[in-house]
């Protein structure tokens, strides 16, 4: 019996690659392709990657264990900085500052690779347990666990924002947010002890990243894959919440405008003479297709353009968008117009549709749950 539950402690990890690999795998194959969705399934595939490594580690020879930890462990860094940047592009645009974690990440993965990890050692049960220099170690640990604070207060900040979302909603993310909390004060913990005590630990230490992975796999599988798009571009969208929005048709004519109290309140059709003025320089001095218009700045206020084929959507924010929001206004234009179809040719027969258009436009303004 104890042969058969070490068996089973030694390959936990082969658990831990599968459940983060379809973690990382299904939200893409369900159309996730934002810039922080593309982060979140790098993070989650170095995840896989780590449980794999930990794998070799654990049931190999002393040279293969040594390279396993140090793929281990660099899997680790790569996968905090691409979960940082997860939760940095939920509440900010990419830029330039994006660059600066890089060469703290570089220069920790040549420590790993060069002081951080001393040898590996066997119990006389062929437990294997890493040799480290304390010092070294410690700046790997300083390194992942900052990242991973990082990500906790991106994330905290775009849950205190997210005033769209009803209180059952807020408490599901409330409850994501202490999941991730959770395992990285795991981490912690766990590498601290093994720094300060050295000798053997726990054969899978990848092994609790199978705990926090398989209720988020469920949750994955669960969620109907239009509602997890949903709920997470939403998210997006909440640094720089749109607070005016109009419906065109290509025509030129609007067919709806919603203002919010706190809004700029611009004339529908002073805004859309610019726009086609704009468009016109851009189609035949520039040689642009139609349409290229996508986005004007107004001192503090962006004005986003979303074209369809018959109708255009126009969101004015204070604040740089996320991908997230226009990802939210293309599939509102898309609804729109599969909902109306060949009747939204001409302004006249599409003006019959103004409360979808309504409805359309307040769905972007003031979305009422996730």
């Amino acid at each position: 019996m104890v042969e058969f539950l070490s068996l089973i402690i030694r390959n936990l990890s082969v658990g831990t690659t599968v459940v983060w690999f379809l973690i990382a795998v299904m939200p893409w194959l369900r159309g996730l392709r934002t810039a922080p969705e593309k982060a979140f399934t790098a993070a989650s595939l170095l995840i896989a990657l780590w449980g794999l490594a930990d794998w070799v580690f654990a049931n190999s020879s002393a040279d293969v264990a040594t390279l396993a930890v140090k793929v281990r462990m660099t899997c680790l860094v790569l996968s905090s900085l691409a979960f940082l940047y997860f939760g940095r592009w939920l509440v900010r645009p990419r830029g330039g500052t994006d660059l600066l974690p890089l060469p703290v990440v570089a220069a920790v993965i040549a420590i790993i690779w060069t002081f951080a990890v001393v040898g590996v050692n066997y119990t006389p049960d062929g437990v294997a347990w890493v040799v480290r220099d304390p010092v070294w170690f410690a700046v790997y640990q300083i390194q992942v666990g900052a990242f991973g604070g990082g990500l906790l207060y991106y994330l905290a900040w775009s849950l205190r924002q997210s005033s769209f979302a009803s209180e059952a909603s807020r408490k599901r993310l409330r409850w994501v947010l202490w999941v991730f909390a959770f395992g990285l004060v795991v981490w912690v913990v766990t590498n601290l002890y093994g720094n300060l005590t050295p000798g053997p630990g726990l054969p899978a230490a990848s092994s609790y990243a199978l705990v926090l992975g398989i209720p988020l796999l469920v949750a994955v599988i669960r969620i109907e894959p239009q509602r997890l798009r949903t709920a997470l571009r939403r998210l997006l969208v909440t640094p720089a919440r749109p607070t005016m929005a109009i419906l065109y048709h290509n025509s030129g004519r609007p067919l709806a405008q919603i203002v919010l109290s706190a809004g700029k309140e611009l004339d529908a059709s002073s805004l859309s003479d610019l726009a086609q003025a704009v468009d016109s320089v851009l189609t035949q001095g520039l040689k642009s297709d139609p349409g290229a218009l996508r986005q004007m700045l107004h001192g503090d206020y962006h004005i986003v353009f979303e074209r369809g084929r018959h109708v255009t959507m126009v969101a004015v924010l204070k604040g740089a968008p996320s991908e997230g929001l226009r990802s939210e206004m293309r599939g509102a234009v898309r609804d729109f117009e599969a909902f109306g179809g060949a009747r939204l040719e001409t302004w006249e027969s599409a003006a019959t549709f103004s409360d979808k258009a309504f409805a359309t436009l307040d769905e972007v303004l003031s979305p009422k749950v996730l």
